[in-house]
């Protein structure tokens, strides 16, 4: 069992356009990326292997997250000296990654630490 294999087969799976060989290096790193941020936060006790098939499939999903992400996130361009980076995403292409961390996310909800802020004390 080869989880980041596995990772990266479903990453494909679910974003469905040919890659070229650095894009699938690129996926591949984005699944790394996500496999480590959801094993991190899975709840004490939870572990990959118990949860196989639904970790694989969310850190798939996270995986083309933060490959969209790539593209989109950040300033528009960076100028430094005489080179100027410029970004092609779009609002689109953005409101689709970030829909796609939290359909992740979801996948996992009840295996994950809950990451989210609350109050401990409410005034009134």
């Amino acid at each position: 069992m080869d989880t980041n294999k596995d990772i990266l087969n479903k990453a494909k799976t679910v974003y469905r356009e040919t890659l070229s060989t650095a894009e699938e290096s690129t996926l591949y790193e984005m699944g790394l990326a996500a496999h480590a941020e959801l094993e991190r936060r899975l709840r004490d006790g939870v572990s990959v292997e118990s949860i196989y098939d639904e970790f694989v499939r969310a850190a798939g999903v996270l995986a083309v997250a933060l490959f969209v992400g790539l593209d989109c996130a950040g300033t528009e361009s960076f100028t430094a000296g005489s080179v100027t980076l410029k970004r092609g995403g779009t609002s689109s292409a953005r409101r689709a990654a970030a829909s796609l961390r939290s359909q992740a996310e979801l996948m996992l909800a009840g295996y994950l630490r809950d990451g989210a802020f609350c109050f401990g004390t409410v005034r009134t």
